[in-house]
């Protein structure tokens, strides 16, 4: 587990902390996105997300553990093939997804994002990605300007990604 267990506990009594003083509602609503600290490594690539301002994404199960990953492909990677990165949570234990709006630099929900397939804006890897968005109308300028199309998070499959191509190179150095 790459966040230190210190962090780990800081982080859960904090949420527990908001989730009492909700009483147990909406506890989704009170998700925040993790602090990429510099010693955290992407589980599907092993770089180092706080490396990639622009670029990195994160999702937290419902038991409060996260994972941070440097890209947006990497963050889909791991949650399109699950069991091999994460033999103790499923995709249904998955409670918020962050990504970085590339233009802004902040986080954003990841499911409500727009994501640009097929742009010449490379990746950490050096490879295709895909830079997310929170309009709509940025994702479609930056499609318009960069090439590519404007897909949904519901869109991204484990064939579209494939096709952005590169793929899985990095695993065989």
């Amino acid at each position: 587990m790459p966040i230190s267990i210190r962090r780990r506990f800081l982080v859960g009594s904090l949420l527990a902390g908001m989730v009492m003083l909700e009483g147990g509602i909406a506890v989704a609503a009170e998700r925040v996105p993790v602090e990429v600290g510099k010693e955290i490594r992407c589980p599907v690539c092993g770089m180092y997300p706080a490396q990639y301002p622009t670029w990195r994404a994160q999702l937290i199960f419902k038991d409060n553990q996260a994972r941070v990953f440097d890209s947006p492909v990497d963050l889909f990677r791991f949650l399109l093939a699950m069991p091999m990165f994460d033999k103790g949570h499923s995709a249904e234990e998955v409670d918020a997804v962050f990504v970085t709006d590339f233009l802004k630099r902040n986080w954003i929900d990841g499911r409500k994002a727009f994501f640009v397939a097929g742009s010449d804006a490379k990746g950490p890897m050096r490879d295709a990605n895909l830079p997310a968005f929170a309009e709509r109308d940025a994702a479609t300028a930056f499609a318009a300007d960069r090439g590519g199309r404007v897909v949904g998070f519901s869109e991204v499959t484990r064939d579209l990604l494939r096709s952005l191509g590169g793929g899985t190179h990095h695993h065989h150095h």
